[in-house]
């Protein structure tokens, strides 16, 4: 499905993301680009919020580990848990590097990290794929695009799949998407 009817199905509807993320990430380089750093982003992101003015009891950088966790558990228990598991683990380490490296070096390797690894996104967008997700898209891939490299790697590495055709429905969907695409561009060009 495209991204119009992956919005439409809604952000936790399993394979309409993934046809979507698929469909925007079939080059192999801009791949590896997002399996390798999607995650530092979030670890990153992680770890700044430590250093949020807030009143004692409240600890952002958990509320956003525990609202990942919570969605990727709504959405497929089994890999959903391990994602969660992950997201606590680095919600952790965030918390022991930021009291280990303070705010002044904290922010800095935040900076770079984060600079680093978008530029790589976004030149992995721009030049291989020749398109990227639009900015109504964003809120469904900041929140499922971890969740989607994780899985497929677990796919890539064990064989893992949601339910029995879930990968068979996913490429029947991602066709559509394409076949919708190239259709689009044929009558925008007549």
């Amino acid at each position: 499905m495209g991204a119009e009817a992956a919005r439409r199905r809604g952000v936790l509807d399993l394979e309409a993301q993934f046809a979507f993320f698929r469909s925007q990430h079939r080059h192999p380089v801009n791949a590896a680009a997002h399996e390798l750093l999607t995650w530092p982003i979030l670890f990153t992101n992680l770890l700044i919020l430590h250093f949020l003015p807030l009143p004692s009891p409240v600890d952002p950088a958990l509320a956003l580990a525990l609202v990942y966790a919570a969605a990727y558990l709504a959405v497929d228990r089994r890999a959903g848990a391990l994602a969660g598991l992950l997201f606590v683990a680095a919600w952790a380490a965030s918390a022991a590097l930021a009291a280990r490296l303070g705010f002044a070096a904290s922010w800095r390797f935040v900076l770079v990290t984060q600079l680093f690894c978008w530029t790589w996104q976004l030149l992995g967008h721009g030049l291989f794929e020749k398109k990227g997700p639009t900015v109504s898209d964003l809120p469904q891939v900041f929140l499922m695009e971890p969740f989607l490299i994780f899985l497929q790697i677990l796919n890539k590495l064990f064989g893992y799949e949601p339910y029995p055709g879930f990968y068979k429905n996913v490429d029947k969907k991602m066709d559509a998407d394409l076949r919708e695409s190239r259709e689009l561009k044929q009558r925008k060009t007549s």
